[in-house]
């Protein structure tokens, strides 16, 4: 069988899915566990940075002393809210992910995670649309407070698990803010930017993706990128 010899790095919240909300809720019911303070992840600039960040930049915020002890329990208390959020009101896929399971199937593409979320975070949210099935590995946020050391943990472990050093023409990075446009140019990858989060054509043409949609749904645009 050939080796694949294209390496697709996808962001989950706003790219892939939309959670209605749920990790919002999840993160200040997971403050007020462990902290007792009412918290509004609203009140702080969280899109794109990682799960641990975000408790690191609420404890800041609130004036809360902040230790990986505490980071910890709050990150283990937003997984574990987030997944009963998501039993009772599932995540929904965003337009055009219908093409995941295309690649999925294709043996010239490898498709990855490359993600602000906690491997815990992200399988819930993914398992809930279904979607967890199309990805051979991810680079996930664990103890992560730097989204940018992502980049060359995705590409150390497609190297190391599948034997392929890909080369920046061969990889692409898909997400939703200038961060996930920031986070690829950090490995001088393929950069692709969609629209379907917090900010819109004209913010993210600003972080200089190498290609941008408003959303995936004309398929055959996005797939003729790669090939």
């Amino acid at each position: 069988m050939n080796s694949p010899n294209k390496l697709l790095l996808w962001d989950i919240d706003g790219t892939i899915i939309r959670t209605k909300g749920a990790g919002e809720t999840a993160m200040n019911r997971a403050f007020k566990e462990v902290f007792n303070l009412d918290a509004n992840l609203y009140a702080i600039d969280y899109s794109g940075r990682t799960d641990p960040l975000l408790g690191r930049m609420l404890c800041e915020y609130y004036g809360v002393p902040d230790s990986p002890t505490h980071n910890q329990a709050f990150v283990d208390a937003y997984v574990r809210n987030l997944s009963a959020i998501l039993a009772e009101t599932p995540a929904t896929l965003l337009p055009g992910m219908g093409v995941l399971e295309t690649l999925a199937n294709r043996t010239d593409c490898l498709q990855g995670l490359l993600t602000g979320n906690v491997q815990s975070g992200g399988k819930c949210k993914l398992e809930s649309v279904d979607a967890w099935p199309f990805f051979a590995f991810g680079a996930f946020a664990d103890c992560c407070y730097d989204r940018n050391e992502l980049g060359p943990k995705a590409l150390k472990i497609a190297q190391d698990d599948f034997g392929v050093a890909f080369s920046k023409a061969q990889t692409f990075v898909i997400g939703d803010t200038p961060r996930d446009v920031e986070c690829g140019q950090q490995i001088q990858a393929q950069t692709i930017a969609v629209a379907t989060g917090k900010y819109s054509l004209v913010e993210l043409a600003e972080s200089e993706p190498d290609f941008l949609f408003e959303d995936l749904s004309d398929t055959e645009a996005f797939l003729a990128i790669l090939d």
